[in-house]
């Protein structure tokens, strides 16, 4: 009898640490491909995010992939944009 393939779907920001020819639970991995990035609404993104579709839109201009009434994004790169940066304005506080 031949060797069984099993399909193992992982999800997560940064890439896992396994490596080709590694055992896990008795098998071998022997084989790893990264799935191609869908691109994602400005809707979704406002839901995931906590914020208006007009300041995802203004916030990510520069990575617009769609056209100028789709507005699709690519999930990693607005990820990347839209993390909290917490740059704060105007003098310190005096306590």
């Amino acid at each position: 009898m031949g060797a069984l393939k099993y399909t193992i779907t992982v999800e997560s920001d940064a890439p896992p640490q396994l490596f080709l020819g590694a055992v896990i639970g008795g098998a071998t991995v022997v084989e790893m491909r990264q799935e191609k990035v869908e691109l994602i609404s400005a809707a979704e993104i406002a839901q995931r995010h906590g914020i208006s579709t007009a300041t995802v839109r203004r916030k990510l201009a520069t990575i617009n992939q769609g056209s100028e009434g789709k507005f699709l994004y690519d999930p990693v790169a607005a990820l990347q944009l839209l993390k909290d940066s917490k740059t704060k304005r105007g003098r310190k506080r005096a306590n």
